[in-house]
């Protein structure tokens, strides 16, 4: 008899395991599709016919994500949320070709290339819990510091804004004019540079992060994450993670504050935020590596508004982890300043942004051009006009110059000219 109950009792609670319980979420369905047609116009040599290859003057670009939402407020109170992001048949960061090594985490300003040019991927998933004393978000999230991050107007934000999407300009020709995989660095990655500003490096990484509730318009919030990357589980026979390997971060922390306010009939939004990451040793990763220093960014922006006009300020300066070698030279660092104004009038939008980034010759241990840094400076003017809720259209010109600091250097004038729509649903 006792072994029949043990039976019936293991059999019940296989049942119960089996069939949990439903949390009362209601999901919803969301995404955005940004669309553009793009003509580029960048300086080119191309002097060896046989190995170069020349930028295409006219593409169209697109991006496309689908997002889904569930939320629910239990009995006390308590906001329990899921949200996760699919990546539908976007493009990768780089041109069309592969690497062939192991790639470093998309970072804010660079990103690496992808061994698919049109591939399907999870973006962000995440659980979050919300009352009054704040929120906290558990899973593959931003953190603290783009979270609260304070952006400059724009003319068109997926073009000139903290996060660029739609963008022409190819770094392959900036050390000998052509377009032929001659920008490899010390990591073997073939890579394009975004001209972006947000303080987000490791965005795919699974972390922790609690933000207060506004307080006078005042906010504040933390991350912290063991490890870069994401610790999937596989079957929930995961095994643990290699500790110290090549290109490998540990203890990502995030901190950051903003205030949102008004003044005197002027709106006013300021911020900063720090993060940093523990890059794994020199002995592993080798000087000069990817990983083989700390790495540490921090940001500041300022953004003022009256009656239709807004102008604003954003900072980035990051030190890329890359242990520089004994009298090389080699900068691993990165300062970016970009100041913007715009217009908005019911439906219309405009504006106007100057972007300048210096860029270090061994960021991301790319060895990016020989012994050289780069200047880029970037003028955007554009508009936009919304059709609908949540749809617009958009058109704006960007041009500016890279400029190295040699005169070896191959300086290089760009153009792009683009014109699209963004429809959020």
């Amino acid at each position: 008899m006792k072994k029949i109950l043990l039976a019936g009792t293991a059999i019940v609670g296989a049942a119960v395991l089996a069939s949990p319980a439903q949390a009362d979420l209601k999901i919803d369905l969301g995404g955005h599709f940004r669309g553009y047609a793009v003509f580029n116009d960048q300086d080119e040599t191309n002097t060896a016919a046989t190995t170069d290859h020349s930028l295409r003057n006219f593409e169209f670009k697109r991006d496309m994500e689908v997002h889904f939402t569930g939320e629910t407020t239990t009995d006390s109170g308590l906001t329990v949320g899921v949200h996760a992001e699919l990546d539908l048949g976007n493009e990768s960061l780089n041109d069309g070709r592969v690497a062939t090594t192991p790639l470093p985490p998309t970072p804010g300003t660079f990103g690496a290339s992808s061994t698919f040019n049109d591939a399907s991927n999870l973006d962000e998933a995440y659980i979050y819990f919300s009352g009054g004393w704040g929120r906290v978000n558990f899973g593959s999230e931003d953190g603290a510091a783009y979270l609260l991050q304070v952006a400059a107007p724009s003319a068109d934000s997926n073009v000139d804004g903290m996060r660029v999407y739609v963008q022409a300009l190819n770094a392959d020709v900036w050390d000998d004019g052509a377009a032929n995989n001659s920008i490899l660095g010390t990591n073997g990655l073939d890579f394009n540079v975004r001209l972006g500003y947000d303080n987000a490096f490791f965005r795919d990484t699974d972390r922790l992060t609690y933000l207060t509730p506004k307080w006078n318009g005042f906010q504040a919030g933390a991350s912290y994450a063991p490890q870069a990357g994401q610790g999937v589980v596989d079957g929930a026979f995961a095994g643990a993670s290699l500790d110290d390997n090549t290109l490998d971060f540990e203890d990502l922390w995030e901190v950051a504050a903003r205030w949102d306010g008004e003044f005197e009939g002027f709106g006013i939004s300021a911020g900063l935020g720090y993060s940093t990451a523990s890059g794994v040793d020199e002995a592993t990763a080798g000087v000069g590596f990817f990983g083989s220093d700390d790495l540490s960014a921090w940001d500041a922006g300022l953004n003022v508004s009256f009656n239709d006009f807004s102008v604003g300020v954003a900072y980035l300066n990051a030190d890329t982890g890359v242990q520089e070698a004994a009298g090389a030279g080699n900068s691993a660092e990165i300062e970016t300043w970009t100041i913007g104004a715009a217009w908005d009038n019911g439906p219309y939008h405009l504006g106007a942004t100057w972007y300048n980034t210096d860029i270090g010759n061994n960021v991301y241990g790319l060895n990016l051009a020989g012994t050289r840094d780069v200047e880029i400076d970037r003028y955007t003017v554009g508009g936009g006009y919304t059709y609908g809720p949540g749809m617009t259209f958009r058109g704006s010109v960007a041009f500016g110059n890279v400029d190295s600091s040699t005169a070896a250097a191959n300086d290089t004038d760009f153009l792009q000219v683009g014109i699209g729509t963004d429809v959020n649903f």
